[in-house]
């Protein structure tokens, strides 16, 4: 089996690194490639995909990890890459946000949830799904899109704001969010690939969603620091950006059942303070 990697970054990086433990054959693309992202045994292509790019391996995994643009209503790169219809494959993963869910004001959320949609962010993540999915239909591919939640690992950890003492929001206050430790969304997305049968969506975390700020606490408290004060929802949100705005208006909780049920025992999942542990002692 071959396996593509369109968007070869920080999550492919390990997704190749699991691969490559499996002895399998991996090619990635991406624009450009720094050189503590070089694995051996890796081939690479440089390509911007804006340009044509052709695959017409049907024997092969394609995993999609490039983002919809800043703006707009559609994802219209994603768009110019299926165009053409030139990629062939045995199967073919989207790594999605679980973002498009919206607020469900702390509730669980499965994939057959409604989608609130309130941003054009939301509109763009929503449009890349639909278009994915409609390709590998009309292609008789087995397509896949994973609703992930926040990723974390080495070098994605809050330390600086943990440093820094950043207030949190008051934990009576704060809205669930939810986390995927980088390397079991890699394990993840592979044991999918390998499924015969498979469903078209599945969201993607730890299953145990937190408050917001517990994996600042939590950093702190690994690294022996003193932890942040807390503020209420209000003064917090005066301060936040735009997309942390955004992320605070979105309470819910990612059920994974779904995934549960179609990975059984091959789905390993790492406790927050462990999956902290061994990105800390990576990256210090």
């Amino acid at each position: 089996m071959h396996h593509l990697i369109l968007g070869y970054g920080y999550c492919g990086y390990y997704l190749a690194q699991q691969l490559l433990k499996e002895k399998q054959k991996i090619t990635t693309v991406s624009r450009h490639l720094e050189e503590q992202m070089r694995l051996p045994g890796v081939t690479h292509v440089t390509q911007d995909l804006n340009q044509p790019f052709h695959w017409t391996n049907p024997d092969s995994i394609i995993y999609y990890l490039i983002p919809p643009p800043s703006s707009g209503e559609q994802d219209v790169f994603l768009k110019k890459l299926l165009r053409p219809d030139t990629l062939q494959a045995k199967k073919m993963i989207y790594f999605g946000s679980s973002g498009v869910y919206g607020d469900h004001q702390g509730d669980w959320v499965s994939e057959v949830s409604p989608c609130h949609i309130e941003s054009s962010r939301q509109k763009r993540r929503l449009d890349a799904e639909q278009q994915w999915l409609a390709y590998g239909a009309k292609h008789h591919i087995s397509s896949l899109c994973l609703r992930i939640a926040g990723i974390y690992g080495p070098t994605r950890l809050p330390i600086q704001a943990a440093q820094n003492q950043v207030p949190l929001i008051e934990p009576s206050q704060a809205p669930f969010s939810n986390h995927i430790y980088v390397k079991d969304l890699a394990s993840i997305a592979i044991n999918l690939a390998k499924k015969e049968e498979a469903l078209s969506i599945y969201n993607v975390s730890d299953g145990a969603p937190n408050v917001m700020g517990t994996l600042q606490q939590h950093t702190a408290k690994l690294l022996h620091m003193d932890p942040a004060p807390y503020e209420s929802f209000a003064e917090v949100f005066a301060k936040a950006s735009p997309m942390k705005q955004e992320f605070m208006r979105a309470s819910k909780q990612l059920s994974i059942e779904r995934l549960k049920t179609t990975l059984g025992s091959s789905l390993q999942l790492t406790p927050l303070d462990t999956a902290l542990k061994d990105a800390i002692d990576h990256e210090l």
